[in-house]
């Protein structure tokens, strides 16, 4: 009988008792011959092991990179084909491996952002409210959709962050924070709200073309709406990437349709502005899992959050110059 090898001794010393790893051993991307590219992002420490040793046995040289919780694997360009092809062989003889495509939601501290997108919301009703002039400003920055055909295409932005009342504001606290948390834990708390916002006011712009003249809409649901889409798509895709549960893949996208049917349609409710905002949200649902095939820094967060911060304040500025307030 052959011996076995010996174990390999533990790197910690003697005084600290030997502990299963919970992270891949991560290889020095120097070590590389071309620099690394990104070929697999988003991953568990699980699956990021798991791509690693399928990558190593297949003699492709790899390396392992660590940012915010999260891991990805990057390879030499030239290596890149071989790569995705010895994953995709991987995938289809293990059907059920754990799937890399979709992003899977942060932890409930990194999507705290929904919190102060609450927070804004209060304020600003709180403002609204508190002024002589409430129906100046709902008249000025609501959804009109004459105004906006005639060029005032800053009140798809701003007429989200206006409400009627305490029980339309507490009815959207409740959407923001639940599919809020959602899309920033998905795309990051830059991009996910860039994507609310910009899917939203398209969606109040669509409304507008729809209506054409003769209406005025306010609230964040146009943007809530498309927060649901961006949602059903992501879900969507993760089920469908695996063979035994597409037939079931398509139930995110009926389920994100029986909300809008439920929630949406109320006697008080836009019904129009709501199934544009989720169609919206479905379209950049789509682009947003093309941004998260890659690694998203901290720079590009940043980045497409001080985006949104500029649309807001952009959109608020105008309204007040053209409003004359």
């Amino acid at each position: 009988m052959a011996a076995l090898p010996p174990k390999p001794e533990s790197r910690s010393d003697k005084t600290t008792p030997d502990r299963p790893t919970t992270t891949p051993p991560v290889q020095n991307p120097t070590e590389l011959t071309d620099v690394p590219t990104p070929v697999f992002a988003h991953l568990d420490a699980k699956q990021a092991r798991t791509y690693s040793l399928v990558l190593a046995a297949s003699g492709i040289a790899h390396g392992l990179f660590h940012r915010n919780g999260r891991w990805s694997i990057g390879v030499a360009r030239n290596d890149r084909a071989g790569a995705q092809r010895a994953i995709s062989l991987y995938r289809a003889e293990n059907p059920m491996a754990p799937d890399h495509d979709a992003p899977r939601p942060a932890s409930s501290s990194r999507s705290i952002s929904a919190l102060y997108a609450a927070l804004l919301l209060i304020a600003v009703h709180v403002a609204v409210t508190a002024s002589r002039q409430k129906g100046a400003l709902i008249t000025t920055f609501g959804a009109d959709a004459r105004q906006i055909l005639d060029g005032d295409v800053y009140r798809c932005v701003t007429a989200l962050l206006l409400h009627s009342d305490i029980s339309h504001l507490l009815a959207n606290l409740v959407g923001t924070l639940l599919f809020g948390t959602l899309v920033s834990g998905y795309c990051g708390w830059g991009i996910g709200w860039l994507l609310i916002v910009i899917s939203g006011a398209l969606g109040n712009g669509l409304t507008a073309l729809w209506y054409g003249d003769q209406h005025l809409s306010i609230g964040a649901s146009t943007g809530i709406f498309a927060a649901l889409g961006i949602c059903a798509v992501m879900a969507f895709w993760r089920r469908y990437q695996h063979h035994d549960q597409r037939g079931r893949s398509w139930l995110s996208l009926a389920g994100a349709l029986a909300l809008l049917g439920w929630l949406g349609s109320s006697p008080r409710s836009d019904l129009a502005a709501h199934l544009f905002g989720l169609t919206a949200g479905f379209g950049f649902g789509g682009l947003c899992l093309w941004v998260l095939d890659r690694p998203t820094s901290w720079t590009l967060q940043t980045a497409s959050f001080f985006l949104t911060v500029a649309l807001l304040l952009g959109s608020c500025w105008w309204g007040y110059a053209k409003g004359g307030l």
